[in-house]
């Protein structure tokens, strides 16, 4: 049995983890190794030699909030940040940019790998300071997906902050894992 849930891009084909089978020590087991050979991708790719233009291709209407610019608030406070967790486990994916009643721009593209992996920090950090199962749980639905991306797609800073992120997930996960 693999880890069911980077076997595909989850950003195009969203998991809706309904009755999920995520416990024993082989789930965990095949979570780790595929947390690893991600991992293993994204260092190499972070090793590359920065080539890409980092330039936004479009700007936001001005009737848009850029999701990437509420996310970067530090720090975040955990009501501000129930919306987007709320989209992300409704839909599987976010947007860049939201109408100021919450709802996606119409004009909007999909979110960004960064903003995805900013995302995920916040939820870390919230799992880290307050304990928060629930944003642990989305935080690994989070890197699941970001897991389920080929390495390339990364720019090389990406990759470093992933692997960063990924490694304080698997802590998060082993202090779960030593008090059960």
């Amino acid at each position: 049995m693999n880890y069911p849930y980077t076997g595909r891009d989850l950003f195009a084909e969203p998991e809706s983890y309904a009755y999920a089978k995520c416990d024993g020590a082989d789930f965990l087991n095949e979570w780790q190794e595929s947390r690893r050979d991600a991992m293993d991708a994204l260092a190499i790719r972070a090793r590359e030699r920065q080539i890409e233009d980092r330039t936004e291709r479009d700007a936001p209407p001005v009737d848009a909030i850029k999701l990437q610019s509420l996310l970067h608030e530090k720090p975040i406070c955990i009501v501000l940040l129930e919306p987007w967790i709320v989209k992300f486990e409704v839909f599987g994916r976010l947007f860049a940019w939201y109408r100021d009643d919450g709802r996606r721009h119409p004009d909007s593209p999909t979110a960004s790998l960064a903003t995805y992996i900013l995302f995920a920090e916040r939820l870390c950090e919230t799992a880290e300071e307050f304990g928060s199962l629930k944003h642990l749980s989305i935080l690994l639905k989070v890197c699941d997906a970001l897991a389920s991306q080929p390495a390339t797609t990364f720019q090389v800073d990406e990759a470093a902050n992933l692997i960063a992120l990924l490694n304080r997930e698997a802590l998060l996960v082993a202090n779960i894992a030593e008090t059960e």
